[in-house]
């Protein structure tokens, strides 16, 4: 395959490839029967990389309710939204967080609707609340000695389900729609060629699905699986709760067996307390320069010098500022909210830094993740630590880094590299300017061209 006529570090060049980038040069000639795309001057990069994501999650989210969208202020806007929801089946909702009605146990969910059964995730995505049509549906009090079911003090079953993902998904599995295609596709149209799967309940089989939707082209990006202990390959996904930590030598202990077996760890951190737990066993384990702090979602000056010496890389997600910007300013003190996701912060204290979505919960988009990245603005246009600011090619190194091992150099397209390739609308230079307005004109994945725009827009002149 040959893409023509493309930009490439401010300089016109044509790109032969199979599964590997065969030549890079001006002036190509196409082989007889070669496919070929015209770039059009627009910006030649290599496929992006989004390093923290929810696969599956993602895509049920086409299929759900948002019950925390801008118009959902109070109890009587939700239920009206709940209410207006057709069918009788299964009723999904997402992005729920207790600014709107309080606590939802399934009581309270029965006064906004109980004529068929409904689950509702917070906007954490730690908690399912189910409503007792749901709860009589899956016969959740049979389950009540379940770790992470809570109930009351007499014992009845709330219809809160706490870090049981996975466990609420097999008892719903017919009724479960996940579009692993539909949701493939966007990311193609994005650029995106790969992801990191970072759901702490992923498994051996969930690996052995991932595979098998790639060997028959439903998914066609790369994906790298993180997990618990029941995944062999991987980094090993430690969830910290502030509330619930686990014993310190017990952790250190669980890393130790997965070091062992030559496992990286990926630590879910979103507290500062949560945090310097993390620093606290990693500082007990041999180093490993895979190692990453997952979100980091609030660093206090304080905790720099730990993680530097720590080694590992921060994945975090500046997106959430400008989907969740409001609600940050409302719920959070002053002294932590200038410290959320922060990025040249950390950067300039020596510490690797990518961005990334963490969809569904954050934005999708690795257009609008850039984006705030550079201005960090809330919906509202609201600034939110703008000493963190970065510049586009910064952010956008995050989504070049190779997912095993981010403090490797952000990949580039050269002879020899995984034909791996995303194609803009635009030249570099003009889409710099307004990444949120970035258009991608094709994508390829593996050697294969997974997304054609339809509408390629005129060629722009370099």
């Amino acid at each position: 395959m040959l893409i023509v006529n493309a930009d490439l570090d401010g300089c016109r060049v044509d790109v032969r490839f199979n599964q590997r980038i065969e030549e890079v040069a001006a002036g190509l000639k196409p082989r007889p029967d070669e496919q070929v795309v015209d770039a059009q001057g627009g910006a030649l990069l290599p496929g992006l990389h989004d390093h923290h994501m929810h696969f599956l999650a993602t895509a049920a989210w086409a299929n759900s309710v948002d019950c925390g969208g801008l118009l959902i202020s109070d109890a009587r806007s939700l239920r009206q939204l709940l209410q207006q929801q057709s069918g009788e089946g299964w009723l999904r909702g997402v992005n729920y967080h207790e600014s709107v009605a309080g606590d939802l146990l399934r009581w309270q969910i029965d006064e906004l609707i109980d004529q068929r059964p409904v689950r509702i995730q917070h906007r954490s995505g730690k908690v399912w609340m189910l409503n007792s049509a749901a709860v009589e549906r899956i016969n959740l009090q049979a389950f009540a000695n379940q770790q992470g079911v809570e109930v009351d003090a007499q014992g009845v079953v709330t219809g809160r389900l706490f870090r049981l993902d996975d466990w609420l998904r097999e008892q719903l599995a017919s009724d479960l729609v996940t579009d692993v295609k539909a949701l493939s596709d966007e990311l193609s149209s994005y650029g995106i060629t790969g992801f990191t799967d970072t759901s702490a309940t992923n498994t051996d089989t969930t690996a052995a699905l991932f595979a098998d939707w790639r060997s028959q082209g439903i998914l066609r990006q790369r994906a790298l699986l993180m997990g618990g202990d029941q995944l062999r390959d991987g980094p090993l996904k430690i969830i910290l709760d502030e509330d619930a930590l686990p014993p310190l030598p017990d952790l250190i202990a669980r890393l130790g067996r997965a070091r062992a077996a030559g496992r990286s760890f990926a630590f879910h951190c979103v507290s500062h307390v949560e945090l310097l737990y993390a620093l606290s066993a990693l500082d007990a384990v041999k180093t490993d320069h895979r190692d990453r702090i997952e979100h980091a979602a609030v660093v206090f000056d304080e905790a720099l010098p730990m993680l530097r010496e720590s080694g590992v890389s921060v994945v975090t997600q500046p997106g959430f500022l400008w989907q969740r910007g409001a609600r940050y300013l409302q719920d959070i003190n002053d002294r932590e909210v200038n410290y959320l996701y922060r990025h040249a912060g950390i950067a300039a204290a020596g510490i690797n830094v990518v961005v990334s979505s963490d969809a569904p919960y954050g934005p999708l988009n690795p257009w609008q993740v850039l984006h705030t990245a550079t201005d960090r603005t809330t919906r509202e246009g609201v600034i939110i630590g703008a000493g963190e600011c970065v510049d586009v090619e910064t952010a956008l190194t995050g989504y070049l880094r190779h997912p095993q091992c981010l403090t490797q150099p952000p990949r580039r397209i050269t002879v020899g590299v995984a034909a791996d390739i995303c194609v803009l609308k635009k030249p570099w230079r003009e889409a710099v300017k307004n990444v949120l307005d970035v258009a991608v004109l094709a994508t390829v994945c593996d050697g294969e061209l997974i997304y054609q725009a339809a509408d390629p827009r005129p060629t722009v002149g370099i």
